[in-house]
Order: structure tokens, then C-alpha cells, then sequence
């Protein structure tokens, strides 16, 4: 049932699982190499895209900042209006009388 082998087919054997174990090894090393280099580039990018939001964010706020006082300025603007229309309308008035 087991077949017989000699020493110099067995060290062939060897030899030519040791130089493919080898190959794996080599194989493996430079696929981690390229693994480090993608985790490395991908954290650069993901920095980048960080930076990037907080920028939005802070041009989101200073844009909201900027409308609200627009808007404030306009309502503010309307009372004045409105406050001097009232000043006319009652020196109007008491001019009449």
C-alpha cells in the first residue's frame, strides 16, 4: 500500500516543496508590501477627506452666520420702516388738527 521511495526522491521532493514554500513566502511578503502601502494611502485619503468636512463645516456655519444676520438686518430694517411711517403718519396727523 505505501510506496516505497528512495532517499534521493524524498530529497527531491523536499527540495522542490522547499523552493515552492519559498516562492509562497516570497509571494506573501509582497502582497503585506502592498497591503501597508494601500492601508497607508488610504489613510492619507481619509486625513484629506477629514480636513476637507471640517472646511465644509465651517463655511456651512459662517454661511449660516451670514444669513441669519441678513435676515436680521431685513426685519430690522422693516420696524425702522415701519416706526417712521407711524412718526409720519402721527406728525401728519397732528399737523392737521
Amino acid at each position: 500500500m505505501t510506496e516505497k521511495r528512495t532517499k534521493r526522491e524524498i530529497e527531491g521532493e523536499l527540495k522542490e516543496k522547499t523552493a515552492e514554500l519559498a516562492s509562497a513566502i516570497e509571494k506573501n511578503e509582497g502582497l503585506v508590501a502592498q497591503y501597508n502601502e494601500l492601508l497607508s494611502q488610504a489613510q492619507s485619503v481619509q486625513k484629506v477627506a477629514n480636513d476637507r468636512l471640517m472646511s465644509i463645516r465651517l463655511l456651512e456655519s459662517f454661511a449660516n452666520t451670514v444669513l441669519n444676520a441678513g435676515q436680521q438686518l431685513k426685519s430690522d430694517m422693516i420696524e425702522l420702516g415701519l416706526v417712521q411711517q407711524q412718526s409720519a403718519e402721527t406728525e401728519s396727523d397732528g399737523g392737521e388738527q
